[in-house]
């Protein structure tokens, strides 16, 4: 379901964009006048950050009937079910943890951290290229079978494989198709050979071989010929190898450079063997159009690089975006709108406030707690599949070089230790301009004792999301408030989600302002399913017994449950 606010907005902005043609807004139809409903008096909850937390009873008034829903006619995409559920954590593995005191992070280091993720609430990890490489990062591809021997063995692997299925977690590798290292053999015997039998299988631009297409003019990372389908057998069977050791899905680096057969053919070759394994795609846009096209090329799940560019405003930013006031919080909202109206039924969001290729959230916002906790809330409770970069959680820093040296500062070692030294600490980049330095509260070590901490925040979110079913996206369906069903707080955006059963309803309210508000909330008016019994906190809280106030960059989860 959708208010009707949100269906205007998200036509206007269609039409402005021009992704619709001959469209007229029509403005929302006239309400009658009625009496303003008094705030319901909330109890206050006894904790900010607890998975659940009861509250005196809210009488509720006598509801009206709920509207027979419109029948929806979009595509749907058969997605896997278990996907919906996940909450994920991206490990860019050379940084995570070291087990062999080599100073790089490597495999055997991921399975003996397997603890530390699982208390995230995190049953997923999105692991960064694990391939054999001549860069650090890895996405300059030499074999696509085999293991980085930085980061351990294929034996390594299949152990990390076996450990994490015996705790029913997931594993989605990185699968990189629009070019491959310029040390790949296959490049490396076609380069300046025009008799190569690979030399159709690059995008050569003379007839030596002397120049190439590559990603974004980089030398080092020649784009394979996707014309020819011999590139595709080979890079296809890749994916099928690492799902039939057990991976459970793919994150398909740059999408947008890959053309549309090429999606199709992989989509029908995995689901034909693996119907359960994700594959997930990575399209750099902020535009909701060039999402819903991948979409109809074959993925199951996209990042929503529409809510974070909105979020965040961009990967190079600081202070932009809703998250530091330079957006309104309604333009998050037709984000949902988008996920409801113009993609797929069964395409799966995942949200994330920052990744590997973006500034972290926490230099986005420089440092401030409040808009951190907020960032984590609004990507862990809304709908969509939340994850978390590595780090994430602790507050770590990161902003991209001035060069020669960039994304290596969005990458950093993982702060495990106050003094930044001990067991399984990586040490391959540590510069002296680094963005986390020793002894500077950011680390697991100094956070776990602390009770108020940022790690603190994201496992009791976690922990909410995990214990309710109206929070978690295979069980659960939502719809964003209207302007019209909140009022008080024009920073705020409110979002209801309620189970299948609907014997759960949940209300979300995030503040995007530095300032209190006092929010007017008629519940059984707004809310888009029957209200099952009485209302509780299960985050956040009221700092008024009077009415719904919600502090700056606050958040705020009401329940109602049937007994």
């Amino acid at each position: 379901m959708t208010n009707k606010n949100g269906v205007v907005r998200f036509i206007a902005l269609f039409c402005a964009v021009g992704v619709l043609t001959g469209c007229v807004e029509t403005p929302p139809a006239p309400s009658a006048t009625a009496t303003p409903v008094a705030t319901p008096t909330v109890a206050v909850a006894t904790a900010t950050a607890t998975p659940e937390a009861t509250a005196t009873a809210i009488p509720l008034p006598t509801q009206p009937p709920k509207p027979t829903l419109t029948p929806d006619v979009r595509p749907a995409i058969d997605s896997p079910a278990w996907f919906n559920e996940a909450t994920l954590y991206q490990i860019f593995p050379r940084s995570f943890y070291d087990s062999d005191d080599n100073g790089i992070g490597d495999l055997n280091g991921i399975r003996e951290k397997l603890d530390y993720v699982q208390s995230l609430g995190a049953d997923t990890i999105w692991l960064n290229p694990h391939y054999p490489s001549a860069t650090y990062h890895g996405y300059d591809v030499v074999d696509y079978t085999d293991v980085n021997p930085d980061f351990g063995t294929l034996a390594d692997f299949k152990a990390l494989l076996v450990e994490m299925k015996k705790r029913n977690m997931k594993l989605i590798v990185d699968f990189v198709a629009n070019h491959s290292s310029d040390t790949h053999p296959f490049f490396k015997d076609a380069f300046k050979n025009p008799a190569s039998k690979y030399t159709s299988w690059y995008r050569f631009k003379d007839d030596k071989n002397e120049t190439y297409e590559s990603f974004f003019g980089i030398s080092n990372l020649p784009e394979w010929n996707h014309e020819n389908s011999d590139v595709n057998r080979y890079l296809i069977d890749s994916v099928l190898f690492w799902l039939g050791l057990g991976v459970d899905g793919i994150r398909c680096d740059y999408a947008l450079g890959i053309v549309a057969d090429v999606w199709k053919q992989l989509r029908d070759e995995v689901k034909a063997k693996h119907p359960d394994a994700v594959i997930l795609g990575e399209v750099f846009d902020s535009r909701p159009s060039m999402l819903k096209q991948k979409f109809e090329q074959g993925f199951d799940a996209l990042f929503d690089f529409p809510w974070y560019f909105t979020l965040a405003g961009g990967p190079e930013d600081v202070g932009k975006g809703a998250l530091n006031g330079r957006a309104p919080a309604e333009f998050i909202a037709d984000t949902y709108t988008y996920q409801q109206l113009f993609y797929p039924r069964g395409a799966q969001m995942v949200r994330f406030p920052s990744n590997h290729d973006t500034n972290r959230i926490a230099s986005s916002v420089d440092g401030d707690a409040r808009k951190m906790r907020l960032a984590a809330a609004v990507s862990i409770l809304t709908p969509g599949i939340p994850i978390v970069y590595y780090g994430e959680e602790i507050g770590m820093r990161g902003i991209k070089g001035t060069g020669p040296i960039y994304d290596e500062f969005r990458r950093e070692p993982m702060d495990w230790y106050a003094s930044e030294t001990g067991t399984g600490m990586t040490t391959w980049f540590k510069p002296n301009d680094r963005n986390n330095k020793p002894n500077d509260g950011i680390s697991t070590q100094e956070e776990e004792s602390n009770t108020g901490s940022l790690l603190k925040t994201y496992r009791a979110l976690t922990a909410v999301r995990n214990q309710h079913p109206a929070l978690r996206g295979g069980s659960s369906q939502f719809q964003v408030m209207g302007k019209d069903e909140i009022t008080g707080c024009e920073a705020c955006l409110g979002v209801w989600r309620w189970s299948d059963t609907g014997d759960e309803v949940i209300a979300l309210f995030f503040n995007f302002g530095d300032a209190e508000h006092t929010i007017g909330f008629n519940a059984p008016k707004s809310s888009p399913m029957p209200l099952p019994g009485n209302s509780s906190f299960i985050y956040g809280q009221s700092s008024s017994t009077a009415g719904l106030v919600i502090e700056p960059w606050g958040t705020i989860a009401l329940r109602w449950a049937g007994k």
